[in-house]
C-alpha cells in the first residue's frame, strides 16, 4: 500500500525532474535518475522488466547503472543488480552479431 499512494509516484517525479535536469551544469540529474530507477524497480515488476530490456539494449545505459549499483547500498544496489541482462549474470561475453 505505501508503495503504490506514497514511492510510486514520488519516484515517478523524481525520474522526470532528473531527465529534465541531466543536460544542465548542475551534477543533480543522473544521482536523481539512478536513485528513482532503483525505487521503481524496488516497487514494480513491470519497471524491472522495462530496465532489464533496456540494459540489454543499450550498452552505455548498462555501464552506468553498473558503476550505480555499488554505490546505492544493498537495499537498493540489489534490486538493480536484478535488471542486469542475463548473458552479464551468467558471467559471459555478450554476443556480436
Amino acid at each position: 500500500m505505501l508503495s503504490w499512494l506514497i514511492l510510486k509516484p514520488l519516484a515517478v517525479v523524481a525520474l522526470l525532474i532528473g531527465a529534465v535536469t541531466l543536460p544542465t551544469p548542475l551534477p543533480i540529474g543522473a544521482p536523481l535518475i539512478a536513485v528513482s530507477l532503483a525505487v521503481l524497480v524496488a516497487t514494480s515488476s513491470t519497471a524491472r522488466a522495462w530496465l532489464r530490456a533496456a540494459r540489454h539494449r543499450y550498452g552505455p545505459v548498462d555501464d552506468f547503472l553498473s558503476r550505480v549499483e555499488t554505490r546505492l547500498g544493498r537495499r537498493y544496489g540489489t534490486h538493480l543488480k536484478r535488471t542486469r541482462p542475463f548473458w552479464k549474470r551468467a558471467g559471459r561475453r555478450k554476443s556480436v552479431s
